[in-house]
Formats: structure tokens, sequence, C-alpha cells
């Protein structure tokens, strides 16, 4: 109840004077092929939207655009994910359950997949490594230590963190995980993203943002909030409801600008208001659903079937989409040098 009312009000704010762009036309995405570059940014602005609002002083065209200096150095400050939570069901009707030190790995992957397409697709971008922004004294003031669930120095997954479960046990009830060393800024398990990033100004974590801005010298901030999930083909017992065999991708991304710089944007253009508030420039989503085959008889119920069956085209699909929302970001910041 109290997460629908947070996410209530978070839409409510949202919903005035929002413009999207792109991330609707007609497109078919190829989980087989490998895209080249090219290919990939001719499909981004169909599947990716790129969604902004303008601040309560001052707008994002006059903040943001040449002269005024451009947004290049950015780190990505929050990286949460939810990966199978409870809510979307029994392990009986997902077959594969993933453990919470599987569910660590994996967002630790995803984390990796966004910091080296960052490096490749856009080399002008300079980017701070997340290992180097935790070293920054404010990075452990704010927030709580995420709990690490991952006791060995490792980052592939193994048979113990994902395998078969018929039946009898709910997927874990951790379903905002971030990387090892990381900040946890969820509030009753409504993850960080959605109470500060999106297409508004907020006050969630403000100090936090703004802090690390400073010392690290950061122009903005990427936050991310990624959700996957998969399940085979069942029917809901109490709706009726028939559910395909499928995998669920989701991505939300936001760039963030503290509020210091804000402020001083506000300066640069005669502006004497200083709202203390963080200022989204920019809000990205995109969305994946990919047929899977889960369905295995006993002998197949191992390990490496789980690997040629779903993580493969997990990870696969995942880097498109990541990669994607990079070239959307890439393409809305380069309007800003």
């Amino acid at each position: 109840m109290i997460r629908s009312l947070f996410l209530l009000l978070f839409l409510v704010s949202c919903a005035s004077g929002v413009t999207t762009r792109g991330g609707k036309k007609s497109y078919v995405y190829d989980g087989e092929r490998e895209y080249d570059s090219s290919a990939l940014r001719d499909l981004a602005p169909k599947i990716v939207s790129s969604t902004f609002r303008d601040p309560p002083v001052g707008t994002l065209a006059e903040l943001f655009s040449p002269p005024r200096p451009g947004i290049k150095r950015l780190g990505i400050g929050i990286f949460e994910t939810r990966i199978q939570p409870t809510y979307e069901g029994l392990a009986g009707d997902d077959a594969v359950y993933l453990t919470p030190a599987g569910k660590q790995l994996l967002t630790e992957n995803f984390l990796t997949i966004w910091e080296e397409s960052l490096h490749s697709l856009a080399p002008e971008l300079d980017l701070v490594p997340t290992e180097s922004l935790r070293r920054f004294p404010s990075y452990g003031t704010y927030g709580m230590r995420q709990e690490d669930f991952v006791l060995t120095s490792r980052s592939v997954l193994a048979p113990d963190d994902i395998f078969f479960l018929e039946k009898g046990r709910k997927t874990t009830t951790a379903v905002t995980l971030n990387p090892r060393e990381s900040r946890d800024l969820s509030f009753l398990l409504v993850p960080g993203y959605e109470l500060m990033a999106g297409p508004k100004w907020s006050e969630h974590n403000k100090h936090f943002l703004n802090d690390l801005s400073k010392e690290a010298k950061l122009d903005a901030v990427i936050v991310a909030l990624s959700d996957v999930s998969w399940t085979r083909a069942h029917t809901d017992k109490h709706s009726g409801e028939v559910y395909p065999e499928e995998l669920k991708l989701r991505i939300r991304a936001s760039v963030l600008v503290p509020l210091h710089a804000y402020h001083t944007r506000l300066g640069l253009v005669g502006k004497k208001e200083t709202p203390n508030v963080t200022l989204c420039y920019r809000s990205y989503e995109a969305k994946l659903r990919l047929p899977i085959d889960l369905s295995a008889d006993e002998s197949q119920k191992t390990f490496q079937t789980i690997e040629d069956r779903l993580l493969r085209r997990m990870f696969k699909s995942y880097k498109d989409l990541a990669q994607l929302t990079i070239l959307r970001i890439q393409s809305d910041l380069d309007k800003t040098h």
C-alpha cells in the first residue's frame, strides 16, 4: 500500500509539462542478430524514449544550450536492479530460481556492461568509474551499505546461484540490489531511482548527489534502474490469464544535474533564484519482451540448460538495450556542447 502511494505521487508529480520523444515507432528487434554501432544508432530512437520537463526556474534549452558549459564528465551514481522480484510469482511458474548472490552478480555484470559500453560508444564523455566514486568521502555518508551476498571474489554465476526449482519457494524478498560496496538508497523497498529520477526536479537525496558531484567534479550523474524477469508458460489460477513463456527487460535511466551546478547555470543566464533541488536533464526508458524456452525434462534441468536458454539471451539482449539507451543519452548530451 505504501509503495503504491509513493508511485502514485511520483506519477502525479511528473505528469505536468512533460515532453517525450522517440520510443513509439514500430520496430523489430532480433535477439539473435549481432547489431553493429550503425544499426544500434538507427534502432535507438525507435526503442528508447527520451523525456524531459523544464525546471521550476529557467528552461532546459537556455540552461544547457551552447555557449553554456556542456555535460561531459559523468559518473553512474546509483545502479539498481529488480531481478525476479517476489511479486513476479512463485518459483513454480518461474522455473528457474535465482539466489540473492545470483542477483548481485547479475547486477554487477549489468553495471560492467554499462561502463564498458559508455567507453566504447561515447568516448567523448569523461566517465568516472563507479569504483572510483566509491572512494570519495561523501559516497559512504548517505544511505546504507549494500549487503554483500557474494562472499568470494568472483563475477561469474555458478550452479549454486541459479538453478531449476519447481515449486514451494518464493523468490527472495531482496528485490532491490546494488553491486557490492554500493550504497542502498531505497526506501521501504521502493528503489531510490523511483524517488529521485524521472523527468522532474527532486528533493530526494539531493545532498548525496550534490556532495558526490562536487568531490568528483562531475557535470551530472547517471542513475539507472533495470527490471528483469522471466516466466514459463502458465495460466494464472486466480484471473485465468494465460502468460507466455518469455523474458522481460526494462531499463530506466536519468541524467541528473546537482543543485550547485543548476545554480551556476542560473547565474549564467542572469537569474537570481536558486531552487534547492536536483535537476533532471533527460530521462530514458526502454523495454523488450522476448520468447524463451524454460520447459525441460529432468535430465535437462542443469546449469548448462539455464546458460543456453536463459542467461546468454538475457545478457545479449540486456547489452543491446543498455547500448541503445546510452546512444540516446549521448545524442542528447551532444546538444549541450
